[in-house]
């Protein structure tokens, strides 16, 4: 599985999956995690109050972006012959980490290859609160990539 956040270090980790996937013949799931716009802003104050309607749009936007971001990346290894799989969930359980894992487990992943550090502005960190996250509650071993 390659978590997928479209930071510059999950697409070099996917160059890895690949790599491994080739290797093992195995299949490759791409997997995203949408954050919980309940959380705050304006959508999600609007989601607080019941505006479905601008709810939805807004998710359907931030899924069409993450797929528009993944589907070069799904071309690419399909074209090497490997099988892949895209999920994009939204991030329930306020935890993108707990999210993750539960994925894992749920569909046990025998693989989770993940860049150092996603998108956050905490450049100064040398491994990301997401990757160490997954590193120290997976059940499965855990590739990072710098």
């Amino acid at each position: 599985m390659l978590a997928f956040d479209g930071s510059e270090a999950s697409t070099k980790a996917f160059d890895y999956a690949i790599h491994l996937s080739k290797m093992e013949n195995a299949n490759l799931t791409f997997l995203h995690v949408l954050d919980d716009i309940k959380q705050g802003g304006v959508i999600g104050l609007r989601a607080r109050y019941g505006d479905t309607k601008i709810v939805r749009a807004y998710q359907n936007t931030r899924r069409k972006d993450v797929e528009k971001r993944i589907l070069p990346l799904q071309k690419r290894a399909n074209e090497q012959g490997i099988k892949t799989d895209i999920s994009i969930i939204e991030d329930e359980n306020n935890s993108k980490i707990e999210t993750i894992v539960q994925f894992i487990e749920k569909n046990n992943i025998d693989l989770v290859v993940t860049g150092s550090r996603g998108l956050s502005q905490f450049k100064q960190m040398l491994l990301g609160s997401i990757a160490s996250g997954i590193t120290i509650h997976s059940n499965c071993p855990v590739l990072i990539i710098r």
